[in-house]
């Protein structure tokens, strides 16, 4: 039977809370996904130490029909999105500022050459059907109310307008995505979130969502 598979981004300069938040929620997809009898697996893509330069609207996709032309990391790491489209993805951004941080804005502007399909019929890669992927975000903080719902809501409107089944924790916790926060403790301590009790609670809670909604549009049952 063919594994569910659950591709998680994480934007963090450093390998660190974002990441672990990232990771926490493909586990617990994985884990909801195994015990209702399917094979899952995980990829976790960290775009720290990476080269994610923004968007400059050249359109030299178009022009060379073909994905972005822009010479770094970018593809590299959209590729696990694409091929093969994942039955479930998490978003994940530290909150900087009130929002995502560059790496997480520059990775989402430079979609655009994914779905240029859309506008230019000669373009010669058709846009992958995120539809049936079930999508959510994460993200965390140095303050537990420190600009989280901005950050993630500039994701999971990232993720509606690419057509992604967009879950979240909702009434289980979490409203709108798993937000934690650094429990007011130092940057340089790079795992302050797993004191977050409610942060982690949210990001499993949000991973059942991702595994629920990913097994029912594969066709498989709960």
């Amino acid at each position: 039977m063919d594994k569910l598979r659950y591709v998680g981004i994480s934007s963090s300069p450093r390998h660190a809370n974002t990441e672990i938040l990232v990771k926490r929620t493909l586990d617990a997809a994985k884990a909801e996904t195994q015990e209702r009898g399917y094979e899952a697996q995980t990829v976790l893509v960290s775009l720290g130490g990476k080269k994610i330069q923004p968007c400059i609207n050249c359109d030299g996709c178009v022009r060379k029909l073909s994905y972005c032309i822009l010479k770094d990391d970018w593809l590299e790491a959209v590729k696990n999105v694409i091929d093969p489209v994942p039955n479930g993805l998490v978003l994940g951004s530290p909150v900087y500022f009130f929002n995502v941080n560059s790496a997480m804005r520059a990775f989402m502007e430079r979609w655009t050459s994914l779905v240029k399909g859309i506008w230019h019929p000669e373009f010669p890669h058709p846009v992958p059907d995120w539809s049936r992927t079930a999508a959510g975000a994460v993200t965390v903080g140095y303050d537990r109310n420190g600009g989280q719902e901005m950050a993630l809501s500039a994701m999971l409107h990232f993720l509606l307008l690419n057509k992604f089944a967009t879950v979240a924790p909702g009434h289980e916790g979490g409203y709108i995505g798993a937000a934690g926060w650094q429990m007011g403790i130092d940057g340089a301590d790079k795992k302050a979130v797993m004191q977050d009790d409610e942060g982690l609670k949210q990001a499993d809670i949000l991973g059942r969502r991702i595994a629920h909604t990913a097994i029912l549009l594969s066709g498989k049952t709960l």
